[in-house]
């Protein structure tokens, strides 16, 4: 360590046999800031810089006991001394006086009678000079290690520097660097391969940007595309600044290169799952709900119309019972080929594949939706929407057989119908089930006297709040299987509803017009309640480690009172909350906001789990997996149904499993419904599942009975 280290002063050693000399040094030095330590003579000299290590000596050539130059040589050879600053001391300015000083190891040399306030400059800069030596040399000892250490670092993060000299115009590169690039180990690309390597569509930007850089000494930060020499394209984070040496003044470019290929490629794998369907390569429902918000915020704005068009193929369930599910994929595959040929870019919606492909989507099974802009109203859906029919007209060869294709289109446009996407889709949704009845094969517009649609609605709406005034309700239970025990740990509520007389009403048919009115709120609170008292009762006949599963709709999710009224039932029941797991609807989390994100932090501090429900489906983004405390996710039953047949669902299933580990939540797969589903759902590595094959919804009763069969508990 140097006295600048140490004090903050410079020690300089004074080597002289005059006294009179060694004094005016002594008093010259230190007032230009140095320790000074003074000696007579070369052998002493050399004992003091062993010793005393100083930064700076003043050495006199002519001493009694050895002269300076022999003086100086030694000091060279000592351990320490090779980079001292030492300044030589002559009687002359003879080119061969100089010529030894420098000879002997002097870093600079001055004549007598010396000026003492030059003196004081030089040995300053002398010792300063001397120090940034010492510090270069302590890190020149440790480089090759720093170096293959940051080699390593560079090659496990991906990333690699290079440096541009600019006044020397000399590249200097890291291995990672030239292996990002795509070069040999032993090349040294030069500055212009640099640029070459960025890819054509991205050079102009790169070069301004690298330009702009070294002409306005900043830094940058950008992406770009590059192009090795093989051929291969590569994605990089390219990253850097001007430094200018404050000595020199020379310039020097430094840059990183990270190369992001495979984060980008993992990146585009996950939103294709979170928003693109597998099978078509169509935007989803999730991406659809997102274009179909700002889409209908430009039409506000603007006064412009949207058309939605409910596409949906005749029959399909026929194609998959008949012909098996691989027909059935190939027959949506070639339904969405036809759909996207059939669409014109002056229909008002791009093709799938151009640079906005979000206006075809498959947000179902055999279920597609088209938007458009129309200026006309109705003119110009129904102008597509024949279009559509003709093309899938043409029959389709599927395992050899020829099957007619034909599909029934409901249209709804806002802000005639609705002016949300919610509200547009079911819409256009009841449009394409009046097309259905009506014939098939043919399109509908939504008008509120869709008759049939409404008047069923309405007895529904009426018989809803007469069973919740007679209690008509009843609860069925679904259990949920842990896939390595095999024991039950949950069982799912579902309510049911039977008119007398005519039958038991779909959830499916009467939850949605529940939503709608409002009713849900009273019907919700009679699951919740009737829930956790059974799940307390079958714990007390010996199902002791049961949970209970409860389906929260959105509706009540916005409610403030959610939380207190679970709290409420909760104490009622004696239940524990650790027993109660709410399950949400991927559609719930379009609503999300903050409300609903505290009320889910409330419930979760409660002790209360939380389960995602049908995930896959297209709603869910995946931004929420990590803002709202969910337990598990439920693959929807869609991905289980084909999970044996279809390589796409099972890298689904695979996917969403792998996904849940990193978020840290239980996977439970529904509709399992064969052996092969089971077995493909243990291999997957879900931890519970739930379906026909493990037990179908049933009355508590008949599930305390069933206690010791298979599926239920060893």
């Amino acid at each position: 360590m140097s006295a600048f280290e140490e004090s903050g002063e410079p020690l300089a050693l004074v080597v002289d046999d005059h006294a009179a000399t060694r004094a005016r040094a002594c008093l010259e030095l230190k007032a230009a800031g140095f320790r000074v330590a003074v000696v007579d003579g070369g052998q002493a000299a050399l004992l003091a810089v062993a010793h005393d290590r100083p930064d700076f000596v003043l050495l006199d050539v002519q001493m009694p006991e050895a002269d300076g130059l022999e003086a100086c040589r030694r000091i060279r050879a000592a351990p320490g001394g090779s980079d001292l600053p030492i300044l030589i001391v002559t009687d002359s300015e003879d080119a061969g006086a100089v010529e030894r000083a420098f000879e002997a190891g002097a870093t600079d040399f001055a004549t007598q009678p010396l000026q003492w306030n030059l003196l004081r400059h030089r040995a300053r800069f002398m010792a300063r000079a001397g120090d940034a030596i010492q510090r270069v040399q302590r890190t020149l000892l440790g480089l090759a290690d720093s170096e293959r250490r940051l080699s390593d670092s560079q090659r496990l993060a991906h990333v690699g520097s290079w440096q541009w000299l600019v006044e020397a115009d000399q590249m200097l590169w890291s291995e990672e660097a030239i292996r990002i690039l795509g070069y040999e180990a032993e090349v040294r690309p030069t500055r212009a391969a640099l640029i070459d390597s960025v890819h054509p569509d991205d050079r102009a930007a790169v070069e301004k940007t690298l330009a702009e850089a070294v002409r306005g000494q900043k830094g940058w930060d950008l992406e770009h595309r590059i192009q090795t020499p093989a051929g291969e394209l590569r994605f990089v984070h390219h990253q850097g600044f001007v430094d200018i040496d404050p000595l020199t003044g020379e310039r020097r470019v430094l840059g990183t290169l990270q190369d992001t290929t495979e984060r980008r490629a993992n990146e585009e794998k996950i939103k294709r799952l979170a928003f693109y369907d597998s099978l078509t390569g169509l935007p989803n429902r999730r991406l659809l709900h997102e274009r179909l918000e700002r889409m209908l915020r430009f039409c506000r704005s603007n006064g412009h119309q949207l058309a939605l068009m409910f596409v949906d193929i005749d029959h399909f369930k026929w194609v998959n019972d008949s012909l098996g599910h691989a027909a059935g994929d190939r027959l949506l595959s070639e339904v969405a080929s036809r759909l996207v040929d059939s669409l014109r870019l002056g229909d008002g919606v791009f093709r799938h594949g151009s640079e906005t492909p979000h206006f075809l989507s498959r947000v179902g099974g055999d279920e597609f939706v088209v938007t458009l802009m129309t200026p006309n109203g109705p003119e110009l859906p129904g102008k597509v929407a024949r279009r559509i029919l003709a093309a899938l007209q043409k029959p389709c060869v599927l395992g050899g057989k020829e099957i007619a294709i034909s599909a029934s289109i409901g249209i709804a446009l806002c802000p005639t119908d609705a002016q949300s996407p919610d509200v547009l889709l079911r819409h256009a949704d009841v449009a394409m089930y009046n097309a259905k009845k009506g014939g098939r094969n043919r399109y509908q517009f939504y008008t509120q006297a869709l008759s049939a649609t409404a008047d069923r609605a309405l007895l529904i709406q009426a018989g809803l709040q007469r069973a919740l005034r007679d209690q008509a309700f009843t609860l069925h239970y679904q259990p949920q299987i842990l896939t390595r025990s095999g024991r039950m740990s949950a069982l799912e509520a579902l309510i049911r509803w039977e008119i007398p007389g005519k039958g038991m009403v779909p959830p499916s048919e009467f939850i949605t017009i529940a939503e709608e009115t409002g009713l849900i709120l009273p019907i919700g609170e009679w699951v919740l309640q009737r829930a956790c008292e059974d799940c307390r009762e079958w714990q007390r006949r010996g199902l002791t480690d049961v949970s209970v599963a409860v389906n929260l709709s959105p509706v009540q999710l916005r409610k403030p009172e959610i939380v207190p009224l679970v709290a409420q039932t909760l104490a009622q029941a004696q239940l524990e909350p650790r027993f109660l797991e709410l399950e949400l609807t991927e559609t719930a989390l379009l609503q999300h906001t903050s409300q609903v994100a505290e009320t889910l932090e409330q419930l979760k501090r409660m002790g209360v789990r939380l389960a995602l429900d049908d995930f896959g489906t297209g709603y869910a983004s995946l931004s929420y997996l990590k803002r709202i405390p969910f337990d598990a996710l439920k693959i929807d039953r869609e991905f289980i149904r084909d999970l044996g047949d279809d390589t796409g669902d099972r890298a689904i299933v695979s996917a969403i499993v792998a996904i849940a580990r990193t978020f840290g939540l239980r996977v439970v797969a529904e509709g399992v419904e064969t052996a092969q589903q089971e077995r493909l759902v243990r291999e997957e590595g879900c931890e519970a599942m739930q379906g026909f094959r493990l037990g179908v919804p049933s009355p508590l009763a008949e599930i305390l009975k069933l206690r010791t069969q298979r599926g239920i508990a060893r």
